[in-house]
Order: structure tokens, then sequence, then C-alpha cells
């Protein structure tokens, strides 16, 4: 497979791995605000603000500016000079907090200190801090904690747990501290070592332990400590910081990076993975506006506001939280196009809120023309696409409606909404709303939703995409790749036992085409091989092959393979299998991203 940079994101470490999942009546009622909260803001503000991904006159190549340090291997003595260069003259944390709020964020996550080991507030365990070596001198963490109180923003805090390279005893700096257990080595690599293991509980003890005690007695009540790369830590070693939290604030939430799954209070995906299966029943998508954390000069790859949203809410329809991240620059203040994007953001949240604070996962799954959220009776439906016709098919909801409109709109007129089946409505809309971004539409329900979440094949001619992350997979080598951009696929497909598995419904019966879209890096004989079968008596409709597979030219080159078509009856439910043939064992030899079913006219 290509090359990827390895980003230190607990990509891969989501598995469950040992301990107990945190349940009950207790987290139940910490996690209370949280899940009414559904968006927040991630500051990364640090020494690497300041050069902003440049060093010496020359851009590091690293997606992340955040890790300038590591990546360019800067001495601790070179790198801690850039404190003097902090005057941080635009700070103002009511203006952090009061963006936050304008945007519609209920709580913030601010960077107490990173993998650098600068600590960005008043601590008493070190003097490498931005209280006694920059020309700044002031605690940020302190005045945010006012500033979000008045704000009725929620504070949290980022500590980076598990990495310090400015610490001789930590993990990470191996240019200044040869004898340090490397950033990218696992548990499994030092374990065994007595002198790095030793040196580095004592790091934990002596120092990063008492870092989190101090900010969870100094600061008031925090709402989050989010740490990070919990992975490089042992079971033990991320039970203490669990522990440590619950002493001191039994109340303050903990995310799944403390360690791995299932620790902490909800599930962390990866950085900036828009596909996701989702790891547990209360998660988070934590995503940059555009691509690095920290402030990079070179960084101009801006999602728009639409994209953003979108983003939102496909977490938010599979229950999750979502946070939007800034980095600021080292002056203290957010770049022009950061701020933008969340004032555009917070016009959209103030008109549509509703369909975001408090609401619960899609009953109705994923809709070929957008997404669902729920709060109480009510869906939100998310319009992606805007139907030409203006005939919307809501699938799977057998309710019947008591009242359907844009949220948008002022005056809430009433949609008119005709039952099509057992199963599904139609709801004629008007004209697409003015305003350039996301439109939401109401339906009020009478009682709770009595839904079905099985995909419909939507009418018409527009084709139906099956996204790799939405299959369910089975065999001994096939996987799930990391959801990231360009990588929501399924790798490894080297035995003919690997399968994947698409459920689906129709309410027309009609004649599609099947193609499945893959790459391959070298050509091989065998192919691909595809069932289509009633769901539940296991009635055949379809097998189909296709194949042999050529090279695409690499594992990022997709293309589209014609498999045959297949004849389906109304109103059914089927299962779409996926399987290669004859493929090699020795290689990965294919990846597919998605099927495409199209009707034909």
């Amino acid at each position: 497979m290509e090359h990827k940079e390895d980003l230190m994101d607990n990509e891969g470490h989501s598995e469950a791995a040992g301990g107990t999942a945190v349940s009950g009546a207790g987290h139940d009622a910490r996690m209370a605000w949280w899940r009414e909260a559904r968006v927040g803001l991630f500051i990364h503000w640090g020494l690497y603000s300041i050069p902003g991904g440049i060093w010496k006159g020359e851009e590091i190549k690293a997606t992340y500016a955040e890790h300038l340090m590591l990546r360019a291997r800067i001495p601790v003595g070179e790198y801690g000079k850039l404190a003097e260069e902090l005057t941080a003259e635009r700070f103002d944390a009511a203006e952090w907090a009061a963006l936050a709020k304008r945007a519609g964020l209920k709580y913030l996550i601010f960077t107490a200190k990173h993998h650098e080991g600068f600590s960005m507030y008043d601590t008493a365990l070190s003097d490498y801090k931005i209280t006694r070596r920059t020309p700044f001198g002031r605690d940020p963490l302190a005045e945010l904690a006012e500033a979000c109180r008045e704000e009725d923003v929620k504070l949290c805090v980022y500590y980076s747990h598990a990495m310090d390279w400015y610490h001789p005893d930590s993990q990470g700096n191996t240019w200044d501290y040869p004898g340090n257990i490397g950033a990218y080595d696992e548990v499994e690599d030092w374990i065994g070592d007595e002198d790095k293991r030793s040196r580095y509980e004592h790091y934990l003890q002596s120092f990063a332990l008492p870092q989190v005690k101090e900010i969870l007695e100094k600061y008031g009540d925090i709402g989050l400590m989010w740490f990070d790369c919990g992975h490089k830590l042992t079971e033990e070693q991320g039970a203490a910081f669990v522990r440590q939290v619950r002493e001191v604030q039994p109340d303050c939430l903990v995310n799944r990076r403390v360690w791995r799954e299932p620790f902490g209070d909800y599930g962390n995906t990866s950085d900036n993975q828009p596909y996701v299966r989702v790891p547990r029943e209360d998660w988070e998508s934590i995503n940059t506006l555009n691509d690095s954390w920290g402030y990079k000069v070179m960084d101009t790859n801006w999602k728009t506001a639409d994209e953003v949203l979108r983003q939102m809410a496909d977490v938010l329809s599979q229950n999750g939280n979502f946070v939007i991240n800034v980095g600021p620059m080292g002056n203290g203040a957010f770049d022009p196009m950061s701020i933008k994007l969340l004032e555009e953001i917070g016009g959209w949240m103030e008109q549509n809120g509703e369909a975001v604070y408090g609401t619960v996962a899609s009953p109705i799954g994923k809709p070929a023309w957008g997404r669902c959220t729920r709060k109480g009776s009510t869906l939100y439906l998310y319009m992606f696409d805007w139907p030409e016709d203006g005939r919307l098919i809501v699938p799977g909801l057998r309710n019947r409606v008591c009242h359907a409109y844009v949220l948008s709109d002022p005056g809430r007129a009433e949609l008119t909404v005709t039952r099509l089946g057992s199963d599904d409505i139609s709801i004629l809309l008007p004209s697409r709303p003015a305003e350039a971004l996301l439109p939401v539409v109401a339906v009020e329900l009478i009682g709770e939703p009595d839904a079905n979440p099985v995909r419909l094949l939507q009418p018409g001619a527009h084709p139906a995409v099956f996204g790799a992350f939405d299959a369910e997979i089975i065999g001994p080598f096939l996987r799930y790749d990391t959801g990231k951009k360009d990588h929501d696929n399924l790798i490894n497909w080297r035995h003919p036992e690997d399968e994947a598995g698409w459920v689906f419904r129709t309410l027309e019966g009609g004649t599609y085409t099947v193609s499945v879209v893959y790459s391959a890096d070298m050509a091989f004989s065998g192919g691909f091989a595809l069932s289509i079968e009633e769901r539940g008596s296991g009635r055949p409709f379809a097998a189909l092959t296709g194949g042999p597979v050529r090279s695409t030219g690499g594992w990022a080159r997709f293309e589209a393979l014609l498999l045959g078509q297949v004849t389906l009856p109304a109103g059914g439910e089927f299962l779409m299998r996926l399987h290669a043939v004859e493929a090699e064992a020795e290689q990965p030899v294919v990846c597919v991203k998605q099927m495409v079913l199209e009707r034909r006219q």
C-alpha cells in the first residue's frame, strides 16, 4: 500500500482491548450536558503557532503544524526559544468564548499542553510555561475559564498525557534523549526495557498525573479532560489517569483516547475522519477547517461551511458529537478564514440549531438525499440534495405526520404529505430556500418514531451508491480503511472468503445495472462475484461475475467495473453480497470503494 504519514491519532487502536465500558446512572448523569450540546470548538494553540509550520525559512512537510518539533527534530534548547516570541498581543479570551457562542458551539476544548511539552497555563510543576517564559506572561486558561462562564460555554481541557517532547523521561524526543521511547514505538517495543519503562513511569507519576490534578483543582468545573495518544500507554497507566480525574472532579468526562476501547466516557474516531464505523453509542468526531490543527501558514485547503455542516449532519445522524478545530496564530488571534467560516456556521445554527442540540441518531438510516436526526417525535431532514421535482421520499417512516415544514421558514408553512405505503411517505417541497447553506425539513410525528432503517432504493434515475463503510464484512483479511479523505474503502481483499454485504429494499420494481468501484496496483486473473437474494427467504435474484481485474494505476485510483444487470420486484428487502474470485493469497490485490446500482429507463 502507499506510504501514509503517521499522525499518531490512535488510528487502528479503537478496538476493544480489555477493561470494562463505562455505563450506568452515574455515567448518564455525567454525559447529560455533552449529549445535549452535540457541537464544540477545539483550540490548538502553543509554541508551534508562532512558526506556523515554517522552520528556518523552509516549510516542514508535515500535515499537522503542531508536530513541527518532532518532524524537524528541533533540539529542546532551540525550540524553547520560540517562547520569547510569544507576545500574544491579540489574545482575547472573551473574544474566543464569544465567537464559540456565536458559532453555536456549546463547549470549548483548550490545549493546556500538547506533545511539544510547553504548558499553556500557570503550572507549579515546571517553569517551561507561558507565564514564565513568554513576554505575554499571562494565564490564558484562567482567562478562558472566566470567559466561558460568562458566555455559558462549557470549558474543557486537552492534555497530552502520553507524550512530552521536552521532558527527558517521556516519549517522542530521541534526538535530545537517545534512550527515550520513540514517538512511533508501540508499547510492546519498550515494556520489556527496564530503563525506558521505569523512567517513563517516573514521568507519569511525578509530572503528567500531577499536572492533570493541578488543572482540575485550579480552574473550576471542567466539563471534559481530553487526552491523546493513549494507545502509547499500558492499560494500568491509562486507568491511572481515569482515576485521577474521578478523584478530583467525579463529574468531569474522560475521552476514549485516555487509553483504548473501552476506556473513557465516550468513543473517539481518528482525526478528520469523515467516514466512520460508529465505535459505541456515545462518540465524537473532531475535524479541522483546513488540514492542520495548529496554525499553519501554508495550509490553505479550507473546507466550505456547507462541507463542514454536511460532515456535522452525518455525525449527528449517527448519535455522535461534532467538534470543529481552530488553530489561532501566534499573536493569539483567529485567522480571518476561520472567523468567516465560524460566522457562517453560526448563522446557520441560529436558524437550524433545533435540528442539532439534544438530538439523537436517525431512525431511518442514511437516506440517499441527506441525513436525519431526531428529537422526541420530530425528525429533522438535512437536505444534501433538494429534489428537482420537489417530491421528497422519506423512507422507512410508518408514523402519521401531523406537521412538516422547512425549519428556517419563519411561518413554518405546512408541506403536503402523502403516504406511499406502510413504510414510506412523500413530502411536496417548495422551491429550494434562498439561503446557500444546508436546508433542513422538520417532520413532526404522532407518537415515537416507528421506522424501518433498511436503505430504500429511491425511485427515479439517480444511481444508488452503497459505500464501503456501510457494508458488513466477514473474512480473514478484509478490513475497513481509515475512513479519512480518499480512504473510504475496503482494503486487504485477498481471499475468496472475504465478503462485503449490503441490505436494501425497493419501493418500485425495475432493472438495474450493477457496478463495483475498485482500485488495484496490479492486474490479476480473478475478478468479483456478486449475488443478490431476498432477505429472509434467501431466494436468489442475481449471480453476477466480472473480471479479470486490471491495474488501475495505484491504490488511490478507482475505476468502475460493470458486473451486469438485475431485475428486482417492488416492495422487497434484499441482501447484496460481493466477494473476490481467485484472489491471490500473498498480498492485498484490490480495494473496493462502493457498489453502484443504476436503474435502466
